[in-house]
């Protein structure tokens, strides 16, 4: 992703949510940039769950049973203690970062303006888990859409990285970068924490 403006391909959130979770760690953590996510799959809280999994690499199903414990556990989890050392770094380490993670707006405007607001201070990262959906919901035209990206890339030099399941969009952003999930790469991930284990 060298490019401002990567789209990535994805057929199942399997692949997708893993290099998400480490493309949000790598940028927000290890590189300290202010980076901007906006879910349209998930709840924000799980992209912070998944984080600190990522990060303290404890299992997200334990982390999930302390950030709620009050939801459905299993016996086996409620057993496990949490390694509250790693489980505090991981939690300051977000604290301390930009990342910003929103899975709603709170003004009544269009997504594209919502996201891609000029009047605050401008974001290092964009990311967008389900372009399909943002397109969907956006009440302007695709030309408008990725001139208005473009637009904003290029003014504050922001990485803008888009993950879709629908491989016609490439006719759409012909100078976009397009890649897919797991080619020529296959990232084999960690199922507990998401780390990536191996890269094929």
């Amino acid at each position: 992703m060298n490019d401002n403006i990567s789209v990535i391909l994805s057929d199942n959130f399997k692949n997708r949510i893993p290099l998400l979770v480490n493309i949000l760690k790598e940028y927000g953590i290890r590189e300290q940039k202010r980076v901007y996510i906006q879910s349209f799959l998930f709840h924000s809280s799980h992209y912070v769950n998944r984080l600190i999994s990522l990060i303290s690499k404890i299992d997200f199903k334990l982390v999930e049973s302390y950030i709620f414990p009050v939801g459905a556990k299993t016996k086996a989890v409620i057993k496990e203690k949490i390694d509250y050392n790693e489980f505090m770094s991981a939690l300051e380490k977000i604290r301390h970062s930009n990342i910003v993670i929103s899975s709603n707006k709170v003004f009544d405007e269009d997504w594209l303006d919502y996201i891609f607001d000029k009047t605050i201070e401008p974001y290092d990262v964009i990311i967008i888990d389900d372009f399909d959906k943002f397109l969907k919901e956006s009440n302007k035209d695709i030309k408008t859409i990725k001139e208005t990206i473009e637009e904003y890339s290029k003014k504050y030099n922001t990485s803008v990285i888009l993950f879709t399941n629908n491989s016609k969009l490439k006719n759409n952003f012909l100078n976009w970068k397009i890649a897919k999930v797991n080619d020529p790469l296959e990232f084999v991930f960690d199922d507990k924490n998401y780390n990536i284990i191996d890269i094929c």
